[in-house]
């Protein structure tokens, strides 16, 4: 089997806020593997990567070599082939600058041990305002946010349905969906511990239900679904502590509206992160058409 050299790769730099030689340190991946992926890049036309977001992939991957590199090819192909959700990730654009009025998106300052912690909820349930591509779009981008400083072990997404009407199910697109769903288990750079889904009344069913269509099964495993009226000390109890969550939840952190500036504040910072992976992708594109010729 030969293998096809891309020449002329570019190297772009993605401003990151902490050192691979750290995680190295913390056992958490080795050199090796560093250098091995480094190796492998050489054989493909994925662009060149930075070692720190190689070591995010090893993370995510459990250090399987082998799982890494499909990773990073599910990475770069996916973001290539779905730009509604995975370009133009500038937070203060027309388009992301609407989207956080319909949909409350952060990334919670407190981990459990090295879990970061998401949280989603329709702060407006007008269905002519929500866009899925532009929800999983801000839903995707806070996952850069928790990796920029200190790289989490893994991920608990909360997702509540309340508001969710059949009418924002008429919105779904299924190829949108698919690239989501597929990014989600196959190219991201960090492993889901798990989804909760909260408030799941008979409309939030259905969409579950169509999200799972798309799912594998190690995915579609993550899933917690909680009724409607749940008690939230069994939540607290069985998963995550009040100290972890937000007001609206009981918790003791601060209010979404509040979490979520802090995030959007971040996801600000992040803009030149994101437009260099923009261009990480065009150049991933452009070496794989060649090919394909």
């Amino acid at each position: 089997m030969s293998v096809v050299l891309c020449e002329n790769k570019n190297n772009m730099i993605l401003t990151y806020k902490f050192e691979s030689k750290i995680l190295v340190e913390d056992r958490r991946t080795t050199s090796k593997n560093v250098k091995e992926i480094q190796q492998w890049l050489t054989t493909t036309c994925v662009p060149n990567l930075q070692i720190e977001t190689i070591a995010l992939f090893l993370i995510a991957c459990d250090n399987d070599i082998s799982a890494t590199q499909t990773t990073i090819k599910n990475f770069f192909r996916i973001k290539s082939e779905a730009p509604e959700i995975f370009s133009n990730r500038d937070i203060d654009s027309v388009i992301l600058t609407k989207t956080r009025q319909v949909l409350f998106a952060c990334s919670l300052p407190k981990r459990l041990q090295n879990t970061v912690i998401h949280c989603y909820k329709l702060s407006e349930t007008d269905h002519r305002n929500f866009v899925f591509s532009d929800i999983f779009k801000l839903g995707v981008m806070i996952v850069d946010v928790s990796q920029r400083y200190d790289p989490p072990d893994d991920l608990i997404a909360i997702i509540d349905m309340e508001g969710l009407s059949l009418m924002h199910l008429t919105r779904l697109k299924p190829h949108i969906v698919k690239s989501f769903v597929d990014f989600l288990q196959d190219g991201m750079t960090l492993k889901i511990k798990n989804i909760h889904v909260l408030n799941t009344h008979y409309v939030a069913k259905k969409f579950v239900a169509v999200l799972k269509l798309f799912m594998k099964k190690a995915l579609a495993d993550t899933l917690i679904v909680h009724p409607v009226g749940m008690k939230m000390e069994e939540f607290y109890e069985k998963y995550v502590p009040a100290s972890h969550l937000p007001q609206e939840y009981g918790g003791e952190l601060l209010s979404f509206s509040m979490l979520q500036e802090i995030s959007i504040q971040q996801l600000r910072e992040l803009k030149p992160f994101f437009e260099a992976e923009d261009k990480l992708i065009i150049d991933y594109k452009s070496a794989k058409s060649q090919i394909d010729k």
